[in-house]
């Protein structure tokens, strides 16, 4: 055989692959375009001032099942206007995935619940704006606030400080804080791969490759039959927080605290500037608040060895010393009765009632909002 009709066999089976390839990428982009797969979250993006945020407008789910959507800001929220309408007091509330309300409708987390309670028979109108995003810690809240606070133009700023993340988090720079590729969170090593480079050019090119890329959404059940149904892996992730609680923590560790409430602080400044009020909710773990995962997770030979008061006991001292206002809803959550964490770590919709009850009865003993 000759080498022209050997080059022929070899370049017409490629040929007709490639083209095929291009007729089935045309026909998805005419008959059926295939989106942007649904994140098992909320949907991120990157962002230079906290490393990540969510897309906006971007529609993503949680692991089971529940829609998390977001507005044109990036908010898993209604759409937030600005200007701020006339006779608006508005809330400007920052958080992590306690706050944005991870595994409950969006009606069910605390912000719109607190809006809801917040806005009964006033006639001047109440507006609380969820900024909260999964996975933020104290330098995102703070970069946050100094980027975008002002267009914004809250009245009030309000902060949820979840001790089982942000107490000891060592975060302090854009650089240190992961990114996102394909709408989830990635360390920037992984974002800078050669793989990764290569996967987000064909994915958001390629309807082919957008299918082949996307990930089926598994559905979980975070939900409990009863206050002491723990899964292993809630189990495990209790476990490696049991540290936050450790009676005695080491020198490195009071200065990741202080670090840590030295952004909130920073946070509190900006607020002053501005004639801003702020406030800072302290909001339990788990196992500070639940005997029988305590139990589950701690060896009783070694329970003396922590302080299930801590660290809001020292964060109340570094708060004052900084002139931080702050609100602590341990006691709060620990006397209720009723199981309020599902087996994420988060919140129940009960849990974000109470919260949103307990945020509701401070302000109102701060003359907030005012009639």
């Amino acid at each position: 055989m000759s080498q022209p009709r050997r080059s022929f066999y070899v370049i017409l089976p490629v040929f007709a692959v490639l083209l095929t390839l291009l007729l089935a990428e045309l026909a998805f982009s005419l008959i059926f375009p295939v989106p942007f797969s649904l994140e098992k979250n909320m949907y991120f993006e990157p962002n230079s001032y906290t490393g990540y945020r969510h897309r906006p407008n971007a529609v993503g789910a949680y692991l089971n099942g529940v829609e998390a959507m977001a507005n044109s800001r990036g908010h898993r929220d209604e759409e937030v206007v600005a200007p701020k309408p006339d006779g608006t007091f508005r809330i400007l509330m920052i958080g992590d995935s306690f706050t944005v309300g991870a595994n409950v409708e969006q009606a069910e987390a605390f912000p719109q619940v607190l809006e809801r309670l917040l806005s009964q028979n006033r006639t001047r109108s109440v507006e609380v704006v969820n900024a909260g995003t999964g996975g933020w810690s104290p330098f995102q809240y703070a970069q946050y606030l100094e980027h975008y606070g002002d267009e914004l133009q809250p009245d009030l700023i309000l902060v949820g400080f979840f001790v089982g993340n942000d107490s000891y988090v060592d975060r302090f720079r854009v650089e240190d804080t992961l990114t996102a590729v394909l709408g989830r969170r990635v360390s920037r090593e992984k974002a800078l791969g050669w793989w990764g480079v290569i996967k987000v050019f064909l994915y958001e090119h390629s309807h082919i490759a957008r299918l082949t890329l996307t990930q089926s959404l598994e559905q979980h059940n975070f939900n409990r039959e009863h206050c002491g149904d723990f899964n292993a892996v809630y189990l495990g992730l209790q476990e490696r927080r049991l540290e936050n609680h450790i009676a005695t923590p080491s020198r490195d560790m009071q200065a990741l605290l202080r670090a840590n409430v030295t952004q909130i602080a920073s946070m509190g400044r900006w607020s002053e500037q501005r004639g801003i009020p702020m406030a800072v909710f302290l909001f339990p773990d788990e196992s500070q608040v639940n005997p029988l995962l305590r139990d589950a997770v701690v060896d009783a030979a070694v329970l003396q060895d922590y302080d299930f008061n801590q660290p809001q006991a020292a964060l109340r001292v570094l708060f004052a010393e900084e002139s931080v206002d702050w609100v602590d809803l341990l006691g709060v959550v620990r006397a209720d009765e009723r199981c309020l964490y599902m087996n994420d770590s988060h919140w129940i919709a009960a849990g974000h009632e109470l919260v949103a009850e307990q945020m509701a009865k401070y302000l109102h003993s701060q003359n907030l909002p005012p009639e």
